[in-house]
């Protein structure tokens, strides 16, 4: 390439003409980089697969909340979210029924057979 100001032979890569300091007008016409690199073009078009994950959906309080009151409801919607692939949902009802399931099981055995041991004893 040659200087467009002295005419003399230069490197088309250097900023300046090593004779005269003219400016490469190759390189002034080129964008620079400022550090953000734009997305690939496939990106935008699979973007709903990048934010939304049925298997990682958080659950619902309130749902939650009935599942804990009423076990079989929690059970229900639970497995439901399982087979819909809503794996975290899922596994949040069917734990919050569980332990209130095993809680009321404790408590009807604590009921029950404390005033038996009580009564054997006296």
């Amino acid at each position: 390439m040659y200087c467009s100001n002295c005419g003399s032979m230069m490197d088309e890569r250097q900023q300046f003409c090593p004779f005269c300091k003219a400016p490469n007008p190759a390189l002034l016409q080129k964008p620079q980089f400022h550090g953000q690199v734009p997305p690939p073009p496939y990106f935008y078009n699979n973007m709903s697969h990048y934010y939304f994950d049925p298997a990682n959906q958080p659950p619902e309080i309130a749902l939650v909340v009935i599942s804990a009151i009423i076990p079989l409801v929690g059970l229900i919607i639970g497995c439901i979210c399982l087979c819909n692939n809503e794996k975290r949902a899922g596994r949040a009802y069917l734990i919050a029924a569980g332990v209130r399931f095993f809680v009321t099981l404790l408590l009807v055995l604590v009921f029950t057979f404390v005033p038996l041991i009580f009564a054997a004893f006296m």
